[in-house]
């Protein structure tokens, strides 16, 4: 692949090497820096959401998903939007929850 086409670390810019990476947009030696409160707190949401629809939790959203979620702390969809993982319909089902769950956790 040619240097355009990889996915680089936004901390680093090392190129990505998995589908986790790339997810997280950083590499493994660049963690990102993870509001545990609210990723805890999105991790139960999604828990409940999972039972309610009688789903395996990633389906509702993997966990580098929530550490995205828990590292930006969106305030809006299209701040929600540039996360991997988050595409209009996941928007349209689980968007309002997830931003009054930031709202309400995110504050450091």
């Amino acid at each position: 692949a040619s240097s355009a086409s990889l996915a680089l670390c936004k901390s680093c810019d090392k190129p990505l090497k998995n589908g986790v990476e790339r997810k997280r947009a950083r590499c493994s030696e660049c963690p990102l820096d993870v509001n545990e409160e609210l990723f805890e707190a999105l991790r139960a949401w999604r828990y409940d959401r999972a039972k309610i629809a009688d789903v395996p939790a990633f389906v509702i959203f993997t966990d580098a998903t929530l550490e995205a979620i828990a590292a930006l702390r969106p305030k809006n969809n299209q701040e929600l939007l540039t996360i991997s993982g988050i595409g209009a319909r996941k928007l349209e089902d689980y968007g309002v929850e997830v931003l009054a769950i930031v709202a309400l956790n995110g504050v450091s």
